[in-house]
């Protein structure tokens, strides 16, 4: 593909803007215009990238009329006749006109342009697509505001291809989410290559698409379709999207050669906006809505109910006020207390996924060996999981810790669960026949040699001796021990913590946190023991055990808990003979997650959690935190640490377990938040 760099197309302030868009022209006689978001890492569409597209398809259309002036102007001079004005041209509709390589030009009809059904003008057709092999990934998680601030904003952007007076295409490699699932839906066709990913993210947030995706993609799909799209916030692939209708042409490899040829090949524009395959069928339609509403009847969440009501609007309003709904929709829950707290949440998980200096600088050997020693039952669900991906499993008997009675007794269990997998179907027999050979108990102790990590139920002398005599392995205690590195698993079984205990050097760290992500667990390295998230959880609990001592009725304490969507944990009961006391539903609630963010505090300044977001993310995925409350730090920052510390101190009163950690006075004295 021939590919001409272009210059001094932007015009004016946006001329700043080359080092996030490269423009070329491109294809046969370089009739394609080429723009290639270039904004690392993940090609946010910010305010600079879209003041520069914008710039870009202003500035082609520009100099399409400067061309039209000229040919005007050749064709005039040759008849003899006076050439018209390009704005009477513009506003009168001209037709006819000749134009660059001979070719015949058609104006817009009289009365208007309207999206679809304008002809092609002298501009060249467009072909955008993004650089570093990523069509356009940052979402609101990665970029916040910068996604929305300034002008002009996205929905605009998207409006202005609509009305774009030739084809715009999108090449998709990679990842095209979130807003920049929009800007690809917003372009004339989308080429996709085998890999790539179309993604709408937006309802795992509480909120609506923000560029019209909601009004363009049930014209393209259906109601059934985009609702899917919209409200499961699934990947498609490349397959799936051709399926649906999402895509115009699958290609192997770089997209952007087919994406030219199909561009110059396109006779007209042809906006999604006006296109109305999904909403021909008035009947079909308006069945799907009607089921998506008694689909999520009772779903908590804003979001899903107005996203289908956005939906809903592609087939009755006009597209300008449907775009205009969805507009109003996305700011109304962008305030809500959901959408803050999904947000955060997504922060905290993106913040957990990023790699540790230490694991990030290693390159450590894959473990294919797991040793345990004791009996325990993390030790059975480590011994599940590994040998659900193909690991070796080796199981030392009462020499290596524990009596013959519970390690027969978490063997057997792990057994049955295998063949309860074969007998339900989840398993095939033959994977259940190579599991069971690969897990081996009762083995002496001498067999742990063979692995590459050795994970002990419990610290002690045992542990010491099978360390000296195994030294190439890493050592893990479950739930840590002072100077040995540690392990837990978290209840919910998709996190765990990860302590080095001061002896795990960057290479074994690095090769157990990929074994740990390949069996499903998250980690989050702990700077002291492993107890990050339990400790957070039991000191939430022991306030709603304190609150119950002190006559709150274990029904109040549950409804209250039910109401912001926590259940209510097991209690031990209070000494008879307490008065009852009562208690407003929203205190029984502030005091637990205070507690739970004191906790948090204390964790954080003795150096084992490494921020507030470890926290969040701990107590959402690992211990049943509601996930669009965000987690306990993130709503202590919501309410302040000015607030959070005085409802602390009176409330000490009650019981010390409230008392305020210093780490709150050193915040408020420097006029910090909470989440600092």
């Amino acid at each position: 593909m021939t590919r001409t760099e272009r210059s001094g197309n932007v015009a004016g302030p946006h001329s700043t803007a080359k080092g996030v868009l490269r423009q070329s022209l491109v294809g046969p006689e370089a009739r394609v215009l080429l723009l290639e978001i270039d904004n690392a890492p993940l090609n946010g569409l910010t305010q600079e990238v879209r003041a520069a597209l914008s710039a870009a398809l202003a500035a082609e259309v520009g100099e399409a009329e400067a061309r039209l002036d000229e040919a005007h102007g050749r064709a005039a001079a040759d008849t003899g006749e006076a050439a018209p004005d390009a704005c009477n041209r513009a506003s009168n509709g001209d037709a006819g006109s000749a134009g660059r390589d001979g070719e015949t030009l058609t104006r817009a009809p009289e009365g208007g342009e309207t999206p679809g059904t304008r002809p092609r003008t002298g501009a060249r057709p467009v072909v955008i697509t993004g650089a570093a092999g990523g069509f356009s990934s940052a979402t609101l998680v990665e970029a916040g505001a910068a996604l929305r601030d300034g002008a002009p904003s996205l929905a605009d952007l998207c409006r202005q291809i609509d009305l774009y007076p030739a084809p715009v295409v999108a090449a998709i490699a990679g990842r095209a989410t979130g807003p920049g699932a929009e800007l690809a839906l917003a372009c004339h066709a989308r080429i996709m290559a085998m890999g790539a990913r179309i993604q709408f993210p937006e309802a795992g947030l509480g909120l609506p698409p923000m560029a019209g995706a909601s009004q363009r993609l049930p014209r393209l799909t259906g109601a059934t379709e985009a609702i899917a799209l919209l409200l499961d916030a699934r990947p498609v692939d490349a397959d799936q999207a051709l399926t649906i209708g999402l895509a115009d042409h699958v290609t192997e490899g770089d997209p952007v050669p087919a994406a030219v040829e199909f561009a110059a090949r396109m006779p007209i524009p042809a906006p999604v906006i006006a296109r109305d395959e999904g909403i021909r069928d008035a009947s079909a339609f308006v069945a799907a809505i009607a089921q998506a509403r008694r689909d999520t009847a009772r779903n908590p969440m804003p979001a899903p109910a107005r996203i289908i009501d956005c939906v809903e609007a592609a087939l009755y309003l006009p597209p300008e006020n449907g775009l205009a709904l969805e507009t109003v929709i996305f700011e109304d829950l962008l305030e809500t207390t959901e959408s803050r707290g999904l947000i955060a949440a997504a922060r905290a998980e993106r913040a957990a996924h990023a790699l540790p200096a230490g694991v990030a600088a290693g390159n450590g050997e894959d473990i294919r060996v797991l040793g345990l020693t004791g009996a325990g039952p993390q030790l059975a669900a480590l011994a599940l999981l590994a040998l659900g991906r193909g690991i070796r499993v080796i199981w030392a008997g009462p020499e290596g810790g524990g009596d013959e009675a519970s390690l027969q007794r978490i063997a057997a269990w792990v057994r049955e669960r295998l063949e309860a997998g074969a007998r339900s179907g989840r398993m095939a027999q033959a994977q259940r026949d190579s599991d069971l050979l690969r897990f081996e108990t009762g083995q002496p102790a001498q067999a742990l040699a063979q692995a590459g990590l050795v994970v002990h139920a419990r610290a002690g002398a045992t542990v010491d001796a099978l360390a000296r005599q195994n030294p190439a392995a890493l050592h893990l205690v479950i739930g840590g021990a002072p100077g040995r590195a540690g392990l837990t698993i978290a209840p919910s079984g998709r996190v765990c913590e990860i302590s080095t205990g001061g002896v795990a050097g960057p290479l074994a760290l690095a090769g157990l946190w990929r074994l740990m992500r390949g069996l499903g667990l998250q980690p989050v390295l702990s700077g002291g023991l492993p107890q990050i998230g339990r400790r957070v959880a039991a000191a939430g609990q022991a306030a709603l055990s304190r609150m119950l001592a002190m006559g709150v009725p274990r029904r109040l304490i549950a409804t209250a808990l039910e109401g912001f969507g926590q259940a209510m944990p097991d209690l031990a009961e209070p000494e008879p003979g307490q008065a009852v006391r009562g208690m407003a539903s929203d205190e029984v609630v502030r005091r637990w997650l205070s507690a739970l963010a004191n906790e948090g505090y204390r964790q954080i300044a003795e150096g084992s959690a490494p921020g507030p977001h470890a926290v969040d993310f701990l107590l959402v995925q690992g211990h049943g935190f509601p996930r669009w409350q965000g987690g306990p730090m993130h709503l202590a920052a919501e309410r302040g640490a000015m607030v959070l510390r005085s409802e602390l101190r009176r409330w000490q009163e009650d019981d010390p377990l409230w008392a305020p950690h210093p780490m709150l006075d050193l915040l408020v004295s420097k006029g910090r938040g909470v989440a600092a």
